[in-house]
């Protein structure tokens, strides 16, 4: 396993390094620049400025000067905001979407996984329909909309949540809902397509022939095997709840790194923007790594 595991890292370090030249040139590509905004000042103060950050060199160079500090762990200064560190950002917002990223996939999982297996057992019965067409309803309806309703049904009308926040408990749960439930309904149509063709397989067949009860045929033999699937979804879905919840940090007013990101985008922030995109990026491998291991934890076959 060790041996796999070394060989699946290897190949990720040139991958790893293509995303940071790709993110580095869209970011420089951005029509403006961090200096144009209108306000009046010499050229030759300009010039310094741009010398200052390295803007006045090839983009090749600057690539390399900004890559030596990113492995040194110095993600650089923020352009707009002198003085800022960008890992300071990420030091103080990154926790909090973190933990409304864990608390929306513990939703996406947490119903996914029991409906879309209840609706396999029950295939074409009355319970299955039931549960497909809400899991179609649910993945239809954009986060942002739930979080819509959640605000003016649960908050406001009967107000039973708070609308905003964060730091209680009682602040995680819609935001974690209207942003979970969608995936939680992907989760669900997936689990239960899985889990019916793993129905039919032989070994499934044969252990119902031993006396095995259901329950164990089921969770134990049917349900491990078709986890597969649901696995690699599971690895983009990580880096999909925690970078997507931009719409819901400002809904509910949660002090992410949502905003950070789409303030440094539009203001051609360089450094604050390429250090939130790579960010993001090695969240994204780190997943796919946790996703091999399961793979050969589920699967021992995979390491050969």
């Amino acid at each position: 396993m060790g041996r796999y595991l070394t060989r699946r890292l290897l190949t990720l370090i040139p991958a790893w390094f293509g995303v940071t030249l790709l993110a580095f040139l869209f970011v420089h590509f951005i029509p403006g620049g961090p200096f144009d905004t209108g306000a009046v000042r010499p050229p030759t103060t300009t010039a310094i400025l741009e010398a200052h950050y390295n803007l006045d060199r090839p983009l090749l160079v600057q690539y390399l000067l900004y890559m030596k500090g990113v492995l040194t762990g110095d993600f650089g200064q923020s352009i707009v905001e002198p003085g800022l560190q960008v890992s300071t950002i990420i030091t103080q917002r990154f926790p909090t979407s973190a933990e409304l990223g864990c608390a929306a996939l513990f939703v996406a999982l947490g119903f996914g996984i029991p409906f879309g297996l209840v609706a396999a057992v029950k295939q074409n019965k009355f319970l299955d329909r039931v549960i497909m067409i809400g899991a179609t309803i649910g993945y239809a309806i954009p986060n942002f909309i739930l979080s819509i309703f959640f605000i003016l049904v649960v908050g406001l009308y009967f107000n039973l949540l708070p609308l905003g926040g964060w730091g209680r408990p009682s602040q995680v749960v819609l935001p974690a809902l209207a942003l979970g439930l969608p995936w939680a309904s992907f989760i669900a149509r997936l689990t239960r397509a899985s889990v019916i063709g793993t129905l039919k397989q032989d070994y499934v067949r044969t252990a119902r022939a031993k006396g095995a009860n259901e329950r164990r045929v089921v969770v134990g033999h049917a349900l491990r095997n078709a986890l597969m699937p649901i696995t690699t979804v599971t690895a983009l879905l990580i880096a999909e709840l925690i970078t997507g919840s931009l719409v819901i940090e400002n809904l509910f007013s949660i002090p992410g790194m949502g905003q950070y990101l789409t303030d440094s985008v539009l203001g051609s922030d360089y450094t604050m923007t390429l250090g939130l995109i790579i960010f993001y990026a090695t969240i994204l491998f780190i997943a796919n790594v946790v996703v091999d291991i399961l793979y050969v934890w589920l699967d021992p076959r995979i390491r050969y």
